[in-house]
């Protein structure tokens, strides 16, 4: 029953288990993260998240969807939507073993303000600004702590058509917000990797269709950065079924990237469901012509337990080099819960395991607590 029956987040790809086929019906970006909308706000706090601690039980969910705003007001305007998001997490590393070793990460701590050109959401600008860890890679080097997550400018006539100018996540894959999952660590498609260019995204009958050609991060050096275009085309076979593609083609002055992947996520029962990706990624280092091809899998299954609590199980697999005979495989369970709005609790266990030619590692256990904060 745990193998099959895994689960994941509050606010993301999972919401296909609510019957949600696209992000955008929370959140501002087509393909999710960053701000949610007023409907999205209302749904956090009237479907998602538990009544504990704040509400009584004779408070209606629709006194509880009108007070859903920034800092549980009602909106104050029709034009300005003010938020702020945190992040922070207690890692454990190689819990089963005498050298165990913990540390806190604060991952994130942004502020964000979404202007309605109009009173509806069909002209919008959108900035997020806060504060992003330094790289383990970089530890020690004066990197900049503070950044602009995402900024872009949103024109969108209609439901089936709109334009987003400005600097965000490429358009690929499932945007799972586990950011140590092989699917966003391995592709350059983690909390940091945004880029600036310009989304087209299309609606028409079942097809969602995103096109993203883009110029790098803008704010790195003109060598480093990733030049390219991305696309993702999915089809709803149902409103709990939406399989789809993804490609992705960039390059900078050092290294080719050729990514590819199939992917689908599957509502069952009321608010759980199963997301599946598996991708191939093939990079060439420029000067030497070496080209390397590797491979990722996720499976990601969503269990409600209780309104706002969750059970979590993961299984990953990567193969960094298909010349060799190295492979690597991570699962772990956890748990989730959303006491009320704007608060969640998320702790994992994860088994990693390694395997080559020659030999086997032996199983290394961590530990991750989460507590986010969105408000």
């Amino acid at each position: 029953m745990v193998t099959f029956f895994f689960q994941d987040l509050w606010a993301y790809p999972n919401f296909i288990g609510y019957g949600y086929t696209s992000c955008m019906t929370c959140h501002y970006n087509p393909y999710g993260n960053g701000p949610l909308t007023d409907y999205g706000r209302a749904l956090s706090a009237t479907a998602i998240s538990n009544r504990w601690i704040i509400h009584n039980k004779d408070k209606s969910e629709e006194k509880i969807a009108e007070e859903s705003g920034f800092l549980y007001m009602k909106a104050f305007n029709s034009r300005v939507r003010p938020s702020v998001d945190y992040r922070g997490l207690r890692y454990g590393r190689d819990i089963n073993k005498d050298e165990a070793k913990y540390e806190t990460i604060h991952m994130q701590a942004d502020v964000n303000l979404v202007i309605k050109l109009d009173k509806t959401d069909k002209y919008i600008a959108s900035i997020s600004y806060g504060y992003a860890p330094t790289p383990r890679s970089q530890k020690g080097k004066d990197v900049g702590n503070y950044r602009s997550r995402e900024h872009y400018i949103g024109i969108r006539p209609n439901k089936n058509y709109g334009v987003y100018i400005g600097m965000m996540d490429k358009v690929f894959g499932i945007r799972v917000p586990d950011h140590i999952a092989f699917s966003r660590s391995v592709t350059g498609l983690a909390q940091n990797d945004q880029t600036h260019g310009v989304l087209v995204h299309l609606m028409k009958e079942n097809f969602e269709i995103g096109i993203h050609p883009f110029l790098g991060n803008l704010d790195q050096a003109s060598d480093l950065r990733q030049k390219g275009v991305s696309a993702k085309i999915e089809y709803d076979f149902s409103n709990k079924f939406k399989p789809g593609i993804s490609i992705l083609k960039s390059e900078s002055d050092h290294i080719k990237n050729d990514l590819a992947a199939i992917h689908t996520k599957i509502g069952f029962s009321k608010g759980s469901s199963v997301l599946f990706e598996l991708g191939k990624k093939s990079q060439e280092i420029v000067s030497t012509k070496l080209d390397t091809q590797s491979y990722y899998g996720l499976l990601q299954n969503h269990l409600l337990l209780n309104r706002g609590v969750f059970t979590l199980f993961t299984f990953e697999y990567f193969k960094p080099d298909t010349e060799k005979e190295n492979e690597t495989f991570r699962l772990g369970p956890g748990l989730q819960v959303f006491p009320f709005q704007g608060v969640e609790v998320r702790f994992d266990i994860y088994n990693t395991k390694n395997f080559s030619d020659s030999s086997a590692t032996k199983d290394n256990w961590d530990f991750g607590g989460q507590l986010h904060l969105w408000f």
